[in-house]
């Protein structure tokens, strides 16, 4: 069973098609039975703006570090979907909460 640890927010740029839009991003660390701590990121995004520069399935987000993060939506976006979707990247899986800190300084400080 996994252990909730911290909830973040932050600012940083979806990139599709060549374009970017300013978004904020969510971020949710959980620490696994092994120790390991799981870091979770959302991205709310606009539905029209995406189809708009022909976003399909994947996107770019642009952290404020400058990190390119690949961020999916489950299934193939269209018109039929809501108006604000749901974009979200692969979890990243860091050894402890030192290194998750270190790779995601919008954390700020973990609870140990």
């Amino acid at each position: 069973m996994s252990e909730h640890l911290q909830e973040a927010s932050s600012n940083g740029k979806l990139e599709v098609g060549g374009r970017q839009s300013e978004v904020g991003y969510k971020l949710v660390a959980t620490r696994e039975h092994d120790e390991a701590v799981r870091v979770r990121i959302s991205v709310m995004a606009p539905r029209d703006w995406l189809l708009k520069q022909g976003f399909r399935h994947e996107g770019m987000l642009v952290r404020q570090s400058g990190e390119r993060l690949p961020v999916t939506f489950d299934g193939e976006l269209d018109v039929s979907d809501n108006i604000s979707v749901t974009l979200g990247a692969s979890d990243i899986i860091c050894p402890s909460i030192d290194v998750a800190r270190e790779k995601f300084p919008e954390l700020g400080t973990v609870a140990g």
